[in-house]
């Protein structure tokens, strides 16, 4: 991404940890998926470190004159962000947790009872949100947020997206690079 013009990356959690690993925290630099850290340069840590947690696509610059603009279901912004946001709270108010972290919010889905649901499902717009950071559920498909974390990294698939279409695209893994964690039934 860093060579390739016209080509962007937003900050997750594991480039924070990376960050974290190359900047010398002792826990970090303890995990082995962080060791590769030790064979970046200065240059990559400033790259790194300079990645923006959101990017906003302006509608015009999606729609344009393009004559594919037509069979858009609708025409937003398109807010760019690892894991997600919560819906209530403005993009210059998340917090950089938040955006690197999130996968639930606690909503009351009957008046009494509060259970965790995703924040896409509750996020309104007026923006269209595309995120990652949530396999478990795998590719997401709300009026106003797409998640296309379809666990490529467990081998499954690499989900990408054409705009303004809302239009999937979809590469099975080479291979697996990280086993799913099983939760520990006691």
């Amino acid at each position: 991404v860093r060579n390739q013009p016209r080509w962007f990356s937003v900050r997750g959690n594991h480039d924070d940890r990376a960050l974290a690993a190359a900047l010398g925290d002792e826990e970090c630099c303890s995990k082995p998926k962080y060791q590769w850290v030790n064979a970046l340069s200065d240059d990559d840590v400033t790259w790194m470190s300079n990645l923006p947690y959101t990017i906003t696509i302006p509608k015009t610059m999606l729609n344009g004159n393009d004559s594919r603009s037509s069979s858009a279901k609708k025409q937003q912004d398109v807010i760019i962000v690892h894991a997600g946001l919560i819906p209530t709270i403005a993009l210059e108010n998340q917090e950089t947790k938040t955006m690197i972290t999130i996968r639930n919010l606690l909503g009351n889905n009957d008046g009494t009872t509060t259970s965790e649901v995703a924040w896409a499902k509750m996020w309104q717009g007026p923006e269209l949100v595309i995120f990652g950071h949530d396999a478990k559920r795998g590719l997401q498909q709300e009026e106003n947020a797409i998640g296309l974390d379809s666990g490529c990294v467990y081998g499954k698939k690499l989900t990408g997206v054409i705009l303004p279409e809302r239009e999937f695209v979809f590469v099975d893994a080479v291979s697996e690079h990280c086993l799913i964690k099983k939760k520990k039934v006691i």
